[in-house]
């Protein structure tokens, strides 16, 4: 299976990557050149049909694709290392009076790393008598102003640019002006990178999802009329079809109070934004006012899919939090709840011997343990409360402090303070879990 993969840049970077590309005969390479940055996000739409992943000519582009959040697929882009500069270098020696060996050079530069510039510098034995640097957070306008103003000032020698609307600009200005461009080591390095998505892709596609959506007492109050139900079920089944239609996927609903559906893990992944979100249990809930969960699962036989959704819908039904949607992955990693903002990642098994050890020496499961780890990662602050955790893991605060009290009398948390509360009552404890730091102290030979 041929990987569809759209170059967006400038026409002779397209040529070049063209170039190199024709030794990867897995990736079938579309033309997508632009003359402004700017019109990267029409391009974009005009090719998500036909595309597999995105390819960008720079850093510029795939910020401005990724910011726009216009497609879910792939995006890929070259990047300028301090190599790229050699070229340029020698050029501006080779075609200009200037001699940086001789006369120190001072000139203006975006894009490229502060630490890659200089190093590149101090490998050739050349020592500039000024730089000014300017990363890639500004626009493009502001990118020529940066480096006209420093011109027309008289501060520079030279400017050097990795943008080519900067560079046509800076030249319509009358300034002496190099574009850096990506060399084939990294269009090769890309590539690499677009193949490994590819193959990504293919696989995932290749993969089983099937969903369980769980409806508690589904069309049961003795308040709806007969009429009402079946409305009610008709619009139902509107929005599965609309969500089936763009998941790709077939549904059937059983004589229990759920529905089931088989579709592919790339366009669970696709309409979930990687387990972003999932809109289709909000809709229920607001257009229908039905209390819904849901799992998903994955698999390489629908079998083993269905059992892994089961999992998931174990997980969802324990949530407070109503509606819920969790996934299981083949290998047993536990995603959700779906559509928070810090999404946990963890495994419901365990073969790490120092996370087996940590569940023995505390007496909790490896679920937990895994559980609390993401936790930590994903939580961004030392200092926890009881409240912090019951959120964070969707557990009540009995629960929670039931866990950090655990902890801390198997010594991998430890009390560092009070938080006074902003109405009346007792101050809460502050713990500090300390799971990364037990890894030095405890013995796993056993």
């Amino acid at each position: 299976m041929e990987i569809n993969v759209a170059v967006i840049g400038p026409e002779d970077v397209i040529d070049q990557v063209f170039t190199v590309g024709k030794s990867y005969h897995e990736i079938n390479l579309l033309s997508a050149p632009y003359n402004h940055e700017q019109e990267t996000v029409d391009i974009v739409k005009q090719n998500t049909n036909e595309v597999d992943v995105y390819l960008f000519a720079g850093i510029i582009p795939y910020q401005i694709a990724k910011n726009h959040q216009i497609t879910n697929k792939p995006l890929i882009f070259i990047p300028l290392t301090g190599t790229a500069l050699y070229r340029t270098i020698f050029k501006i020696i080779t075609e200009t009076e200037i001699n940086p060996i001789r006369t120190p050079l001072r000139f203006s530069m975006d894009t490229l790393d502060e630490g890659e510039v200089k190093e590149c510098f101090e490998e050739l034995e050349i020592h500039p008598k000024a730089i000014f640097l300017l990363n890639t957070d500004q626009k493009a306008d502001e990118l020529v102003n940066f480096h006209y103003k420093l011109w027309a000032s008289k501060k520079i020698d030279v400017a050097i640019t990795c943008i080519k609307s900067v560079y046509e600009t800076l030249k319509g200005l009358g300034v002496l002006v190099y574009r850096v461009i990506p060399t084939k080591s990294t269009i090769r390095s890309s590539l690499e990178n677009v193949l490994l998505e590819g193959k990504s892709l293919i696989q995932s596609n290749t993969q089983i999802a099937i969903g369980i959506l769980h409806f508690n007492n589904l069309f049961s109050s003795n308040n709806l009329s007969e009429y009402k139900t079946k409305r009610k079920k008709a619009a139902l089944e509107n929005l599965l079809i609309d969500f089936s239609e763009d998941a790709q996927a077939i549904f059937d609903w059983s004589d229990r109070d759920e529905v089931r559906f088989i579709t592919t893990r790339g366009a669970i992944e696709r309409v979930t934004q990687k387990y972003k979100k999932i809109p289709l249990l909000n809709e229920i809930a607001m257009k229908i006012e039905l209390e819904t969960i849901l799992g998903i699962g994955f698999g390489y036989t629908a079998n083993e899919a269905e059992i892994n959704a089961r999992k998931a819908v174990t997980k969802a039904q324990s949530q407070s939090n109503k509606p819920s949607c969790f996934v299981v992955d083949l290998d047993g990693t536990v995603y959700g709840p779906v559509g928070q903002d810090k999404l946990l990642t963890y495994s419901l098994r365990g073969d790490d011997p120092y996370r087996m050890q940590l569940a023995k020496t505390a007496g909790l499961s490896i679920a937990t343990i895994n559980k609390l780890f993401s936790f930590c990662e994903n939580f961004g602050r030392k200092d926890i409360t009881a409240i912090d955790l019951a959120n964070g893991l969707d557990l009540t605060i009995r629960s929670a402090r039931r866990i950090l009290n655990i902890l801390e009398r198997s010594e991998l948390a430890v009390i560092i303070g009070e938080e006074q509360p902003i109405h009346r009552g007792r101050p809460r404890h502050l713990y500090e879990i300390q799971l990364l730091e037990r890894n030095k102290h405890i013995d796993i030979s056993h």
